[in-house]
């Protein structure tokens, strides 16, 4: 709040105090004798007010276009760092997120709820699901993962983690004909990482020995 009450005094109240003594030195006038000035030219006292006046104004504008540009920058700068979670649950109590650059297309029918984005192209049973919600994330969000949540990270493209697993679950990186291109295990925090670098581009499956599968698309 106060830093709300600090730009406004900058942009309103600083200007006026500003031009005000700018427009006086400028015109080379004692401010002892304005009121006497006044009074005796009244015309010119007119005059000068209204110039005044717009001097005044232009220095509110300028200030105010300067403070929506900086408030815009920051906005910008601050948005550039968080990522889109998609964050759906499920009637057993189960979690699955995602966590991807651009913010994936959710839609569904009768049966089933589909995931769909850039880099991912995955489907859920309708009715096991119970409720989806889109969240915004800084680095420090998306590093915590709650228990009972199966997270999904994909930002740049270059590599595809999965956190919230069991230490030393089996994962495998598969092509869509089921060949495997890379295999590894959970780490102890529970996350399994695949490097796509090199990868050639199409579309390729994460499989986890718990049974839960990704389709991932490599671009």
């Amino acid at each position: 709040m106060s830093w709300i009450i600090i730009w406004l005094i900058w942009i309103f109240l600083w200007p006026k105090h500003h031009t005000i003594h700018k427009f006086i030195s400028k015109k080379n006038i004692n401010p002892s004798k304005i009121s006497i000035f006044s009074t005796e030219n009244q015309l010119q006292a007119t005059n000068m007010k209204q110039e005044m006046k717009k001097q005044l104004h232009f220095a509110r504008l300028r200030r105010l276009v300067l403070a929506m540009a900086l408030c815009l920058f920051g906005s910008v700068a601050t948005f550039a760092n968080d990522y889109n979670v998609l964050i759906i649950q499920f009637s057993d109590g189960t979690t699955q997120s995602y966590v991807l650059e651009t913010r994936p297309k959710v839609t569904f029918d009768s049966r089933n709820l589909y995931v769909q984005s850039p880099y991912v192209d995955d489907k859920y049973e309708y009715g096991n699901v119970k409720k989806f919600v889109f969240e915004t994330h800084d680095l420090s969000g998306i590093q915590t993962v709650k228990g009972g949540e199966c997270r999904l990270t994909l930002i740049g493209g270059n590599s595809a983690t999965v956190s919230g697993l069991e230490a030393g679950l089996a994962a495998m990186l598969c092509d869509t004909a089921g060949r495997k291109v890379q295999a590894t295990k959970a780490d102890a925090a529970g996350t399994v990482s695949f490097n796509l670098q090199g990868l050639p581009v199409g579309t390729y499956i994460i499989s986890l020995s718990s049974g839960k599968s990704f389709k991932i698309l490599k671009h």
